[in-house]
């Protein structure tokens, strides 16, 4: 038994001291951020002794690492393209821990769309490429995940982002389904559930599912990070420690079969209702495998990162120290 664990049990038992609270920043509330919300469902959080207390900036991941580096939150829970922005113009932003290690913004297509085109169930991964070209893609935001993927396979496609297809920023999931099902974009790319949805209700064809790792070069990519500044760590070091605890306890969880659909019941009642329970539960198998076991970092993760932001947006990471933009000092008290 964790030391953290067995000190919070004692606390229940004994004179009530309050939990040490983490302000978490995070960009919406989505099955990205799945390990965040079982820890917190399935009391993992409560074992470490922390209140966990869960912010959405719908300004998105920018926003949400300015809030972090300004002092206001915490730990912001979200994309590590964003950390990365961040780390190159401050020194105090620092990836703690890797969350998601898939590029899981499924691409999805309309069928007939991808019946015109002749796609299959079996179409190689150059034919459904070579698909996108003249079509209408649907993406969240300009410069967002969704956008640098739409860049990417136009360009893997040997296409033109700017003159042989249509990149349309439509917003988040509703806006995405309702332009998609209005037939006012040809496909889209972005996460479980909204992928789910639209193949069940809307008639899509899954062109890639990223969240299995459908496009190779993308296989492996640390998408969703855990990112905080370096004074907090500093200045508390315990506590971020037992924090990493309780999400890799809750990763581990989510691949544990005694364990992952007592958590998908849980995080489903406390965020997901609005969704249909059964497609709920497919989505949930499909993205789990996008969550590593261990949030550990690698360097090879994080320079691959830095690749893809330098090809696929504006940004360029000259003086980026990525020695100093992560670390894996969380994770010597972060297992049994």
């Amino acid at each position: 038994m964790r030391v953290a664990a067995a000190g919070a049990l004692s606390l229940a038992a004994g004179a009530a001291l309050a939990q040490d609270r983490i302000n978490f920043a995070m960009p919406s509330v989505g099955m990205l951020y799945l390990p965040v919300y079982v820890a917190e469902q399935m009391g993992y959080f409560a074992d470490e002794n922390i209140d966990p207390n869960l912010q959405v900036f719908k300004a998105g991941g920018g926003t949400s690492m300015a809030a972090v580096l300004g002092g206001d939150m915490d730990v912001y829970i979200g994309s590590t393209s964003a950390a990365l922005r961040a780390a190159s113009k401050d020194t105090n932003a620092v990836i703690a821990g890797a969350l998601m290690t898939q590029y899981a913004s499924n691409v999805v297509m309309r069928g007939a769309y991808a019946e015109e085109k002749g796609l299959t169930e079996d179409s190689s991964i150059e034919d459904r490429l070579a698909a996108l070209e003249g079509a209408r893609i649907g993406v969240t935001g300009a410069g967002s995940g969704t956008h640098q993927l739409a860049l990417y396979m136009l360009t893997e496609a040997g296409l033109d982002p700017e003159r042989d297809a249509t990149v349309n920023f439509v917003g988040g999931s509703n806006e995405i389904l309702a332009a998609f099902s209005r037939d006012r974009i040809d496909a889209f790319t972005l996460s479980n559930p909204t992928s789910d949805t639209a193949i069940a209700d809307f008639d899509g064809f899954m062109l890639f599912n990223t969240a299995a790792g459908a496009l190779p070069d993308l296989d492996g990519h640390l998408y969703i990070s855990v990112n905080t500044r370096r004074a907090w760590l500093d200045e508390n070091p315990d506590l971020a420690r037992r924090m990493m605890a309780a999400l890799q306890r809750a990763q581990e969880a989510m691949h544990d079969p005694d364990t992952t659909e007592e958590a998908r019941d849980m995080v489903y009642e406390a965020y997901f209702e609005r969704f249909d329970k059964e497609l709920f539960d497919r989505a949930w198998t499909s993205v789990v495998p996008a969550y590593p076991t261990s949030p550990e970092i690698t360097r090879e993760q994080m320079e691959r990162v830095v690749t893809f932001l330098e090809t696929f947006s504006d940004e360029k990471f000259e003086g980026l120290d990525i020695d100093s933009a992560y670390t894996n000092e969380l994770f010597d008290t972060a297992s049994n």
